[in-house]
């Protein structure tokens, strides 16, 4: 097999293709070519296919392959081909005959040029008739890999047919653009099995990528006890990949990391590592890779290394040049049949100039191959401009180790969404992109497809196409198993870089389903969702079955287990829904009940391999969960339920390190993202009622990891958690802060304003809540609650915990719940376990005496207490073995109904109709009918004025509403009443908008000249870029707070609204300034308090230059903008 030598990337050939077919006036319609993967960068169909017909030629060459025939070969046999006719060169006169290597004459005949002009791998194939209308098939490739490659091409354009296959007619001409194109087995945790590898190796040489690189952290040989011979079995099982590799045209490249004990002056450690690279060489490997990565190059491990080196990330460069120079010169260069030597440096994840880098650009030999994740270890985008500053930085030939689908990060996740993120144009700067796959080898096959094809021809590559393509190859083409499979692949798509949605098409469903189910069109939101669900519950069975790979499903069963679980908890989740909506309280218990016990099933599972044992499997993350959650929020509130204080996040979160951590009060617990937050990722903490707070403490970080805190946040408190108030911002690992006397708050949150390089760790988030309307029930009785249950369980907020007693209850044995303070008590509802119902007499108690309201003897009973004064609750029992989940106290003095109406001071124009959404809400466990009413100042049109609205026990109920300010209403505040009234008694909330001027629709900054203070170093990130209307494409300044931006319009223009659209680098403080000469500047508005996204700014100035003036970056990066808008004021 021909090994990569050169050191020079592959450049595009572009040679015409030649075809001038025989003329087939009789011949049937030809089916199109079949889909060759990766998508060949020449392919031109031809009107002369033809059959493969029983008797078939194959005619070697010298330039024919082994390999390349038995594929060959192995295509003829599923094709039916009953016999074999070969021949060392001469024309065997078959109807249909192979040509195995170059066949001029034939080609001559198609008409179709030969490989002669093509790069490295490169192949023609020709499929057509000749003039006596023989079939002919060329396999002609640039070397033995390109036949190979050629062979392999001909197997997907086989078509099968009743009778006889078909073979169209078409000629190929392709190579590939990068010269690296494969795998790198480099993560931790469980590393493939030797069969893992095997199989691996035959599916990159089936997929034209030709490097694997041997480099599993958790080989003790490679890394650990890197000195160390490898054992004679291992050995052999190394010697078996060798021969794997060889035979599928795969460069098996072997890598040893030293770099945790090494002795760079060590003649002993440098011998160690070429007598490990000798055995492998033996073996019939010849490519080697030396990983200096996951070390502190800060630390030497001999002092002749500190006396001849120094310190710091210099004198590291240093000594790992004159190693890896040493093993270069003294090694690779003495065997011409070994590729040049790789190696993985220390600051592999960034392009920032350094000493470090320094000494890698200026001393390390020039031949030597250099690895790099991008900016970043799992970077979302590679660019080719970071590709370009890479090359330029280390000064060495870039291959990039992607670390996608890589989960040993990602504990409890597969990830299976596309390829996304890199720039076709990367293949200008770099030698190649490899994949660091998953511990799950055969599921790891869906992203790798991805890689060959764009290693292959980035041009062409499809994100989505090529996902789906992949999924369509492990469903073996059935539609029905690669739509399960885009089902599981959607809810294993979240790893919190490169994708940070989890489960978007699933989500997204979801979201309309929330926005269907508020406008009070609950019957069609669900009939409409359930679909989705059931396919989420039916996949896992129907990808068992289809699936052609039996180590897919294999390793994926604990997952596919998951999904069926969460699919059937979903299901329920909406058969509880359905029965909320129908009244029918004891059917929604009974559903609620099912999915706590298949949420308790799908958490208690754990995979085999290491890190996924250490937690369960995660599926369709925080879109699931989270409708389950707000499923349950909807029954608490149909039940009259007041939940405890909870903590959630808008971060993944990383294997069991729960969001609940936050708040239990102990320290040595923790929550623990699974990615690094950015501008709005946000702790927050829900008290579950609206009280009086007082001190707030977020304590961020850990002794081991003391950087996983939040740069820059705010610290904010809401009453609706909808309007924020801002607390304190703060920048270091603690925050605490004290709100002001008398601040309520139900919401208190802290957000981060800018990006981080590290993940988030929250060891406690406590708000000191001060009184409150909150009424407490104090838990007491006989008998005495079994282990790991408690009275209080009974009525703690939370359903899915409750009292279990330790023995059944004797004559006499009561329940009791005293009340922090007597209060009305409108009715009681009693919860208990479906499977631990006990029958009980309910009594509460008035003036001190004990008064019999009814009798509980099923898991959900409603009983009305008429609006007693209650000071305690009893349950006296009279049989069977309770177990109570919850009292659930139902007040008679609780608000009839809420309103919300969305964001504070939302801006209308005059003349201009403004669309807002109020939501009613039922403040008690009843329904509710009134009157809505939006009261406009005069002048003003409102749409409805007033409405009858119906509020359902438990749901929320939205109402649009449509305000038009008049033309010329003057600017400035205004608060619009809102009420809902019932009977006597009134809800009221207020509409706050802000009346601005009305503006141009035209964007007068759209495509004119715009420049910069700068350019983001090493990108082509220019001014332009953010007034050209595309909302993709961004300018990004050097790193700096003064950096600006600002347009030409023209002409003296009067302008009075701006809209800035930021990237995650936004301004968390700038001016918007006009000038007439560009060089005079007048300050027109000024935002303090930036959080990102996009920012609308209101002014009325006149100038023909308008400049946005950095003041305060938000992130240690520059100001980046998508797209900075300029609107006139309208005349």
């Amino acid at each position: 097999m021909r090994l990569l030598l050169s050191a020079v990337s592959v450049l595009a050939v572009v040679t015409t293709v030649a075809v001038v077919a025989p003329s087939l006036a009789t011949a049937a319609p030809p089916p199109p070519a079949g889909p060759i993967s990766p998508e060949p960068q020449q392919l031109t169909p031809r009107p002369d296919g033809f059959p493969l017909t029983p008797v078939v030629g194959l005619v070697r060459s010298d330039r024919s392959d082994a390999d390349a025939e038995r594929v060959v070969r192995e295509t003829l046999q599923r094709a039916g081909v009953k016999t074999v006719r070969t021949t060392d060169g001469a024309d065997p006169n078959t109807p249909t005959t192979i040509w195995l290597g170059q066949a001029d004459p034939v080609l001559t005949e198609l008409r179709v040029d030969n490989s002669a002009e093509l790069p490295a791998e490169g192949y023609v194939l020709a499929a057509g008739r000749d003039r006596a209308g023989r079939g002919h098939v060329v396999l002609d490739g640039a070397d033995t890999d390109g036949t190979y490659y050629a062979a392999q091409s001909l197997a997907q354009l086989v078509q099968p047919r009743p009778g006889q296959d078909w073979v169209p007619g078409v000629a190929v001409r392709d190579w590939p653009t990068m010269r690296y194109r494969g795998s790198i087995e480099g993560f931790y945790g469980t590393p493939w099995s030797h069969a893992d590898r095997l199989d691996h190796l035959d599916y990159l040489g089936a997929h034209r990528m030709n490097t694997y690189e041997y480099a599993p952290k958790d080989d003790p040989y490679h890394r650990d006890r890197w000195r160390d011979p490898y054992p004679a079995d291992k050995l052999a099982q190394l010697g078996e990949l060798v021969t794997r590799a060889l035979r599928n045209k795969v460069d098996f490249t072997f890598a040893l990391s030293p770099g945790l004990d090494i002795c760079y002056t060590a003649d002993a450690d440098f011998q160690a590592i070429v007598a490990k690279f000798e055995a492998l060489y033996s073996l019939g490997a010849r490519s080697f890779n030396v990983p200096l990565d996951d070390i502190d190059y800060n630390n030497w491990h001999c002092d002749a290394d500190r006396a001849k080196y120094g310190t710091g990330g210099g004198a590291a460069g240093r000594a790992q040049s004159d190693l890896l120079n040493r093993v270069q010169r003294e090694w690779v260069e003495t065997k011409p049949d070994v590729a040049p030597l790789q190696m993985v440096p220390t600051e592999y994840y960034n392009i920032t100039e350094s000493p470090y880098k320094k000494a890698l650009r200026e001393q390390l030999d020039s031949d030597v191959v250099v690895h790099w994740t991008g900016v970043g270890v799992v970077p979302k985008t590679i660019t080719a401009a970071q590709a370009a500053q890479a090359k330029a930085v280390f000064g060495h030939d870039i291959l990039i180790w992607d670390n996608y689908p890589v989960n040993d990060y990602a504990a409890g996740r597969l990830l299976l969404a596309g390829y996304s993120g890199r720039e076709p144009a990367i293949a200008e700067h770099v030698a190649g992109v490899i994949s660091n796959p998953m511990n799950q080898a055969a599921v790891s096959k869906v992203a790798l497809y991805s890689f060959a094809e764009l290693g292959w021809n980035p041009a062409k590559y499809n994100v989505r196409a090529s996902w789906l393509r992949a999924l369509t190859e492990r469903a073996g083409g059935d539609p029905a198993t690669t739509e399960a499979l885009q089902v599981f692949a959607d809810l294993n798509t979240y790893d919190g870089t490169l994708h940070p949605e989890s489960a978007p098409e699933l989500g997204a469903a979801v979201d309309a389903f929330w926005q269907t189910w508020s406008t009070g069109k609950r019957s069609t939101a669900l009939s409409v969702l359930r679909p989705r669900v059931a396919a989420v519950a039916a996949a896992p069975a129907v990808i068992r079955q289809g699936v052609v790979d039996p180590a897919f499903t294999a390793e994926a069963e604990s997952w596919l287990k998951a999904t069926e679980l969460w699919g059937r908890a979903m299901h329920r989740g909406l058969d509880l829904l359905a029965a909320l909506d129908q009244g029918n309280g004891a059917s929604a218990w009974t559903a609620r009940q099912e999915i706590t016990a298949l949420v308790t099933q799908a958490k208690a599972i754990r995979d085999s391999r290491a890190p996924h044992n250490g937690t369960y499997p995660r599926i369709g993350e925080r879109v699931i969960d989270e409708f389950l959650a707000e499923t349950g929020r909807i029954h608490d509130r149909w039940l009259g339920v007041v939940p405890g204080r909870t903590a959630t996040t808008n971060l993944g979160t990383y294997q069991d390190n729960v969001p609940a951590r936050m708040t239990d009060g102990d320290p040595a617990t923790f929550f623990w993202s699974n990615g690094s937050p950015g501008p709005g990722s946000e702790v927050r903490v829900d008290l579950g009622v609206a009280s009086e707070i007082g001190d707030v403490a977020v304590l961020m970080g850990k002794s081991s990891s003391p950087n996983d805190y939040i740069r820059s946040g705010a610290l904010e408190y809401s009453v609706d958690g909808t309007r924020w108030t801002e607390l304190i911002r703060a920048t270091t690992a603690e925050v605490r802060a004290t709100a002001p006397a008398g601040t309520t708050a139900r919401y208190v949150r802290y957000r981060s304003l800018s990006a981080s390089d590290f993940w988030l760790v929250v060891r406690e988030f406590s708000v000191e809540a001060i009184g409150g309307k909150k009424t407490t029930l104090a838990v007491t009785g006989t008998p005495a609650p079994a282990e790991g249950s408690s009275f209080q369980r009974a009525a703690d907020g939370n359903v899915e915990t409750g009292y279990v007693p330790a023995n059944a209850p004797a004559n006499g044995d009561a329940l009791v719940a005293t009340l922090s303070a007597p209060r009305e008590l409108a009715g009681l509802t009693v919860l208990q376990n479906e499977n631990a119902v006990g029958s009980a007499t309910v009594e509460i108690q008035v003036g001190g005496e004990w008064r019999p309201v009814g009798d509980v003897s099923t898991a959900f009973a409603e009983l009305d207490t008429a609006d007693a004064l209650a000071e305690a609750i009893r349950l006296v029992w009279k049989s069977g073995t309770p177990s109570v989940a919850e009292l659930v106290p139902r007040w008679s003095d609780e608000p009839v109904v809420e309103l919300t109406v969305g964001d504070d001071r939302a801006d209308v124009v005059g003349g201009l109709a403004s669309n807002f959404v109020v939501e009613a809400a039922p403040g008690r466990a009843e329904t509710v009918s009134g009157t809505l009413a939006v009261t406009v100042p005069a002048g003003w049109s409102v749409t409805p004025a007033s409405t009858s609205l119906t509020v359902k026990r438990g749901f929320a109920q939205s109402v649009p509403v449509k305000v038009t300010p008049p033309a010329d209403a003057a600017l400035g505040d205004v608060d619009i009443p809102v009420t809902f009234t019932t009977g006597d008694e009134v809800a009221e909330a207020v509409l706050r908008v802000a009346v601005r001027p009305k503006t141009s629709t035209t964007n007068a900054a759209l495509g004119r000249p715009a420049t910069a203070s700068g350019v983001e170093p090493g990108t082509s990130f220019t001014a332009d870029l953010a007034v050209d209307g595309n909302a993709t494409t961004r300018w990004a300044s050097g790193y700096d707070d003064s950096s600006w931006l600002q347009v030409d319009l023209g002409s003296r223009t009067r302008v009075g609204k701006v809209v800035l659209t930021w990237e995650t680098a936004f301004g968390s403080a700038y001016e918007v300034q006009v000038s007439d000469d560009g060089t005079t500047w007048t300050k027109a508005a000024e935002v303090t308090g930036g959080d990102g996204g996009t920012d609308t700014v209101w002014l009325d100035a006149t100038g023909r230059y308008l400049r946005m003036q950095g003041v305060d970056r938000a992130t240690t990066y520059g100001y980046s903008l998508y797209e900075l808008a300029v609107y006139p004021k309208a005349t």
